[in-house]
């Protein structure tokens, strides 16, 4: 017999608040990618390359810690150095010619 599941408050809040907020990164991706697609502007394509590397390795990680143990270091490390990078493609983004 498979063991019911009482989820906590928490746990609901936190769930929910992931599912959203993975929504809504897609969404900003998909439409910075649209934009670059559509214009040909390479800015919205560091927008979409930056908005990628904060979303995609937050989703992967999730699920990587869910399913095997890593150490605080090194996912704090993985999320400091891929939040760089985003934050430099933005930045790039932001601040170059069109």
């Amino acid at each position: 017999m498979i063991p019911p599941i009482d989820p906590s408050i928490e746990a609901i809040v936190q769930g929910s608040l992931f599912i959203i907020l993975t929504i809504l990164g897609l969404a900003i991706i998909y439409l910075a990618f649209q934009g670059y697609r559509r214009n040909q502007s390479r800015p919205m394509l560091f927008l979409a390359l930056g908005f990628a590397a904060i979303i995609v390795p937050e989703l992967a990680m999730t699920v990587v810690t869910r399913l095997v143990e890593i150490s605080q270091f090194w996912i704090v490390t993985t999320y400091q150095v891929t939040n760089v990078f985003a934050f430099c493609c933005i930045l790039y983004a932001i601040t170059m010619e069109p």
